[in-house]
């Protein structure tokens, strides 16, 4: 099992492959905790495509709720 955090300075959906796994921030505008399974994933955001990169496939492996993997998005401007 692993744990991830999707940054990125909007509250946006995340989805991983085609499944939607929430938001990457919750109502009081923090970073959410996703558990995953480890292996490879594939990251995007929905919304407006005004991010890059467009996804990111990343490896998840030996993550803790204290030190979880940072996928981060930047927005464009």
């Amino acid at each position: 099992m692993g744990y991830v955090i999707v940054e990125f300075p909007e509250r946006r959906e995340v989805f991983i492959g085609d499944d939607s796994q929430g938001y990457n921030r919750n109502e009081n505008d923090e970073y959410r905790i996703l558990i995953v399974g480890d292996g490879p994933h594939t990251f995007r955001l929905g919304g407006v495509l005004n991010y890059a990169p467009s996804s990111q496939t990343v490896v998840v492996a030996n993550t803790t709720t204290i030190n979880p993997l940072r996928v981060i998005f930047k927005k464009n401007v």
